[in-house]
């Protein structure tokens, strides 16, 4: 019994820490059709058309809000968001480019003629995590 105790405790003590995790609320979401995509950036040249996210995660779409959490080693990131209403699998656009799809990113920026640059959408997550809000347009 008091091998048992002092393993456990040991365990305790000396466990590896979890990662903090990133928890992203998705808000103004305008139609329960389709699916929203999430997709996690390190910092890369070329965000977010020619860089690989690192996470991406696939929710049903709701009315309202969704909310999903992401475990991450401290550091820089950048979040993208988009509503495939039609659930065709693709960010769907005009035939200048320009998205016919909700979509966000972090900080809420909002690009006007090009796409975001990194910085515009860098987030930092501490030892502690964080927690951000992004709204769809």
């Amino acid at each position: 019994m008091l091998l048992f105790v002092l393993t456990l405790t040991r365990l305790l003590l000396f466990s590896a820490p979890e990662n903090p995790k990133l928890t992203v609320d998705i808000q103004n979401v305008k139609t329960a059709k389709g699916s929203v995509f999430v997709a996690i950036y390190r910092p890369c040249e070329g965000f977010p058309l020619d860089c690989k996210p690192i996470n991406s995660q696939r929710l049903t779409a709701k009315d309202g809000s969704l909310q999903m959490q992401f475990t991450l080693e401290p550091g820089d990131y950048a979040v993208a968001i988009y509503h495939d209403v039609n659930d065709n699998g693709k960010m769907d656009k005009n035939i200048i480019g320009i998205p016919k799809e909700p979509y966000g990113f972090s900080n809420n920026f909002r690009p006007r003629l090009s796409p975001p640059k990194f910085s515009d959408c860098k987030i930092v997550v501490g030892d502690k995590g964080k927690g951000i809000a992004v709204r769809l347009e």
